[in-house]
C-alpha cells in the first residue's frame, strides 16, 4: 500500500474541495482585515475583530470535540459549512448596500468565527477517516500544504477582487466556495470510525475525560504548550499586518495580500517538506522553531521597509507552519481513537484562541504604547517563553 495519501481517490476528492473553499477563506480574510482597517483606521479594531473572528473556537471548539467523537463527521460537517455560506452570502449583500459598519462587522465576524470552530475538530477528524494509517501523516501534510497554497493565491484574488468590485464581493466568493466542501463531503466515502457512534452521556464528563488524558500525555501537552505560544505571541502579532502594510510601508490592500502570501509561500515549503519525511520531527523541534520564530517577529517590528518585510515573512510562514503543522501530525500520530475528536478540538482552541486573545492584546497595546514597539515585545515573549519557562521534562517522544 502507497504511503502517500494522493494515491486515495476519497482523499483527493476531499482535497480538491477543501482547497476551493480554502481559497474562498482567504479571500474573506484579508477583506476583512482591511475592510476592519478601512472603516476605522485603528490598530485596536483590527485587534478586536482579529479576536472576534477566532475567539468562538475556544467556547465552541471543546463542545464540538466531544461531538466529533459520538456523532455523523459527514452530516455535522456539512450542517456547520451550509451556515458558512448563508452568513457569507449575508455579509456580502449587507456590504454592497452600504450597511456595515465596524459593529455589524464585528459581529458578523463572530459568527463565522463560531462557524468555523465548530467545524474544526470535524475537518481535523475527517482526515484519519478518509486515509489508511500509514497514509495519515502524508495526508496532514498534503493538506497543510493546500492550505497554505490558498494563503499564497488567496491575498493576490483578494487585492484584485476588492480593487475592482470591493469588499462584498470577496465576502460573496468566500460564502460561494463553501459549496466546494460540502459537495465533497457529501461524496467521498467514510472509513468505519467516522460513523455514528453509540456513545450517550454527559457531554461535559466526556470533554473532562479529553482534558485529563491531554494533560497526562506528557508529549501532547508539551506540544499544545507550545502552539499556545507561538499562538499568543507569534500569530497574534501578525494579526496587526494590515496596520503595517498601511501605516507603516504605505502599501494599502495590495500590500497587505503581498504580505499574507508571503506567509503562504513559507508555509508551502514547510508543508512540502513535511510531505515527504517526519522522521525528524518532535516536540523539541517544534519548540525550536517557536523559539526562532519569535527572534524573526523582533525584526519585523523594528523592521519599516516593505522589500525586508517580504522575506522575513516567508521565513515566519516557514517556522509558525513547522510549529501548527508538526504539532497536528505528532498528536494524530499519538492520540487514541476515542478521544481524537476531544483532544483535536484542544488543539484547534488553543491555536484559534490563542491568535484570538494575542491579536486582541497586541491591538490594544499597540494603540495605547504603539505598533513597532509592541510587535516586538511580542516577538521577545515567543521567543523568551519557550526558551526558559517551558518545562524540559515535557518535551519527550
Amino acid at each position: 500500500m502507497s504511503t502517500s495519501a494522493l494515491s486515495s481517490r476519497n482523499f483527493l476528492i476531499y482535497l480538491v474541495g477543501s482547497t476551493v473553499s480554502l481559497h474562498g477563506l482567504w479571500v474573506y480574510r484579508v477583506a476583512l482585515g482591511w475592510f476592519t482597517w478601512e472603516l476605522t483606521g485603528s490598530e485596536f479594531w483590527v485587534g478586536i475583530v482579529a479576536f472576534s473572528q477566532f475567539a468562538p473556537a475556544v467556547v465552541f471548539g471543546p463542545i464540538f470535540g466531544v461531538l466529533a467523537d459520538r456523532f455523523d463527521r459527514r452530516r455535522a460537517s456539512i450542517l456547520i459549512n451550509s451556515g458558512s455560506v448563508i452568513n457569507m452570502t449575508l455579509l456580502g449583500i449587507l456590504a454592497w448596500f452600504g450597511h456595515v459598519d465596524i459593529f455589524v462587522l464585528t459581529t458578523q465576524s463572530f459568527i463565522q468565527g463560531a462557524l468555523d470552530g465548530a467545524h474544526s475538530p470535524v475537518r481535523m477528524t475527517l482526515l484519519p477517516n478518509l486515509v489508511e494509517k500509514g497514509q495519515l501523516q502524508s495526508a496532514i501534510a498534503s493538506a497543510s500544504i493546500s492550505f497554505n497554497i490558498s494563503r499564497f493565491i488567496g491575498p493576490a484574488v483578494a487585492g484584485i477582487v476588492i480593487a475592482t468590485w470591493g469588499v462584498s464581493a470577496a465576502f460573496a466568493i468566500n460564502g460561494i466556495s463553501y459549496l466546494a466542501i460540502i459537495a465533497a463531503v457529501a461524496i467521498v466515502e467514510l472509513r468505519p470510525t467516522a460513523l455514528r457512534s453509540e456513545k450517550s452521556g454527559d457531554v461535559w464528563a466526556e470533554l473532562l475525560e479529553g482534558v485529563r488524558y491531554t494533560l497526562t500525555h506528557k508529549t501532547i501537552r508539551a506540544l499544545l504548550i507550545t502552539v499556545a505560544v507561538a499562538s499568543i505571541f507569534g500569530r497574534g502579532a501578525l494579526e496587526m499586518m494590515p496596520a503595517f502594510a498601511d501605516a507603516i510601508y504605505e502599501r494599502g490592500a495590495s500590500g497587505l495580500a503581498t504580505l499574507t502570501a508571503s506567509i503562504g509561500i513559507g508555509a508551502i515549503m514547510s508543508g512540502l517538506v513535511l510531505s515527504r519525511s517526519t522522521a525528524w520531527l518532535n516536540s523539541s523541534v517544534v519548540r525550536f522553531s517557536v523559539i526562532t520564530a519569535g527572534v524573526l517577529i523582533v525584526l519585523f517590528g523594528a523592521n519599516t521597509e516593505f522589500w525586508i518585510a517580504i522575506p522575513l515573512v516567508v521565513s515566519l510562514g516557514v517556522l509558525l507552519s513547522l510549529c501548527g503543522v508538526g504539532s497536528q501530525i505528532l498528536i494524530q500520530t499519538l492520540v487514541e481513537e476515542e478521544v481524537r475528536g476531544r483532544v483535536s478540538s484542544l488543539w484547534g482552541m488553543i491555536a484559534f484562541g490563542g491568535t484570538a486573545f494575542g491579536s486582541l492584546i497586541v491591538g490594544s497595546a499597540a494603540a495605547a504604547f504603539g505598533l513597532q514597539a509592541t510587535v516586538m515585545v511580542t516577538g521577545v515573549l515567543c521567543a523568551a517563553v519557550p526558551l526558559f519557562f517551558l518545562d524540559r521534562s515535557d518535551n519527550v517522544d
